[in-house]
């Protein structure tokens, strides 16, 4: 079966290219079916291998967060593991018992806790060893990992989850005639979910928490990401902070819960070998049952202009390094397109074009993590890397995101000959201020382009990829997006390139932060 599909995704990105060379244009036949409760199926039938790929994502990340629940989308994540009313229980009248005494013990628990300056740590104890037994109690009615087993048993493989800035994912891999079962759980998820070992799950992310603490450079990279973000939820982590991990409340949960994860903020893609016509059928008999939510407010709070420098030194047991950050634009802007140009002739990687194309890799999730592309072959490596041997390595990446934009250059110096990281700053800013008299040459910008196209036509081969590219992509500017993202790639100028150039890398539109290799954490 693995040869088979690795021979099939050969053939789809064969057929691509022979179209994207005989200069015709290139087109996803994506089939769309709209639920009455608001909630959109796309389909992807792909003939052959009896498997479906079934991602189910939901727009809310941690962007929908407020200070005091930071990281809730990422708690709300684990919890979708623990089962719900039908799943995951033997006798839920009898869990729901003990689950309520539980949540009567910890409330009384939290406001000793955290409502008061010094708490009664006597009661706090007594209180702990009620909650304890109830918790060990409890167990006798858990399944544990049935929603795991149950899509195991069937034939279900990679059986995931990830929270992103901006969306939350769910996915499966089914067999064909097993699709039924997928839409059933998730559509249980959805509508009755239950929240049981809330507070042990909590002990569990905020572990997560201390390992990522421990990554060399953590808390720096977390400050600069919070210096440069000043307003939106962008200025978070996905895991969210500490206190208010510890101090997230059930009924914080279950009013996240009610509000996002509706029909109608949703979206489901199935890619594989189907009828569509009958998916479309059992997506009305389980999806359909699910009430439609309120309709959800768009985001009031837009990241204001940056009207002075910002430059940050710390010092962590990471390698000594550069960051230079500018604001830039929103995707499907126009100056989306001629930003991720530049940053591949700079960088000479893809210039992160479109962020968590796939599950698994971009974003923190109950088994993920996170990342921002660009680097190797690009201007800035030849001269600094190659040349003048100045740097160990040196990357471009613009990432166009749902709201927000971000255009970086990152840097690591040769400290062997010396070179500091401001060394590398002032270099960088040289090469900027070329493209901002001079722009870039024909040959650099149609390299760059070809880049993105191969990227593209990578992503058809895979399923997983190609769902996660449309079903992401719809929920913000419809999946009809990605084709138009890359035409905007096509058309972009000599011209387009000096004007981005000139009109975002300004200094009172930055921020620098050095990172100096020492006892620091």
């Amino acid at each position: 079966m693995k040869r088979t599909l690795t021979v099939f995704a050969a053939l789809v990105a064969f057929a691509a290219l022979a179209t994207l060379a005989a200069g015709a244009e290139l087109k996803l036949d994506v089939k769309e079916h709209v639920l009455a409760n608001g909630m959109k199926i796309l389909m992807i039938p792909r003939p052959g291998v009896p498997r479906v790929v079934c991602h189910v994502y939901f727009k809310v990340g941690s962007i929908n967060e407020r200070p005091g629940i930071t990281g809730i989308a990422h708690i709300h994540e684990h919890m979708m593991f623990k089962g719900t009313q039908v799943v995951g229980v033997t006798d839920f009248a009898k869990d729901a018992e003990i689950d309520k005494q539980i949540d009567s013990v910890m409330d009384k628990i939290y406001r000793e806790k955290y409502w008061k300056a010094d708490g009664d740590k006597a009661k706090i104890a007594e209180w702990q060893k009620e909650y304890d037994a109830l918790a060990k109690a409890e167990k006798a009615y858990i399944v544990k990992d049935e929603l795991d087993n149950l899509y195991a048993n069937n034939g279900g493989t990679g059986v995931n989850a990830s929270t992103g800035t901006e969306n939350t994912g769910y996915y499966v891999t089914m067999p064909s005639n097993k699709v039924e079962l997928q839409m059933f759980m998730e559509s249980d998820r959805m509508l009755n979910a239950y929240f049981r070992e809330f507070y042990s799950e909590k002990d569990v992310i905020m572990e997560e928490r201390r390992l990522s603490e421990n990554q060399p450079g953590f808390f720096f990279s977390e400050q600069v990401n919070g210096a440069f973000y000043a307003a939106t939820g962008y200025h978070w982590d996905t895991v969210g902070w500490m206190d208010d991990i510890q101090r997230i409340t059930k009924a914080d949960l279950i009013e996240f819960h009610t509000k996002y994860y509706v029909p109608n903020n949703a979206v489901a893609i199935y890619v594989g070998d189907f009828d569509p016509a009958s998916l479309a059928a059992m997506a009305e008999k389980y999806f359909g049952r699910v009430p439609r939510g309120p309709e959800i407010e768009p985001l009031r709070t837009a990241e204001p202009p940056q009207y002075s420098e910002k430059r940050m030194y710390g010092e962590s047991s990471a390698p000594t390094s550069l960051l230079m950050m500018f604001h830039s634009v929103a995707a499907g802007q126009p100056d989306a397109a001629p930003l991720q140009v530049l940053a591949s002739i700079l960088g000479g990687g893809g210039g992160g074009m479109r962020g968590g194309l796939g599950p698994d890799g971009e974003e923190i999730g109950q088994r993920g993590g996170r990342g921002f592309g660009g680097g190797g072959t690009g201007r800035l490596n030849k001269i600094l890397v190659q040349e003048k041997q100045m740097a160990v390595s040196v990357s471009a990446a613009s990432r166009a995101q749902w709201y927000v934009g971000a255009f970086q250059f990152n840097a690591t110096p040769r400290q062997d000959k010396n070179v500091t990281p401001e060394d590398l700053e002032k270099e960088i800013w040289v090469e900027i201020d070329k493209v901002k008299k001079d722009g870039v040459t024909p040959d650099e910008i149609q390299k760059a382009k070809n880049r993105f196209e191969a990227q593209f036509i990578r992503s058809l081969s895979s399923s997983s990829g190609l769902a996660g590219s449309v079903g992401r992509a719809e929920l913000m500017r419809s999946w009809k997006s990605i084709m138009t993202d890359v035409d905007d790639l096509k058309k972009v100028t000599n011209d387009d390139i000096k004007r981005v150039a000139a009109k975002y890398f300004v200094k009172d539109n930055s921020l620098t932060a050095i990172n100096r290799r020492g006892s620091g954490r």
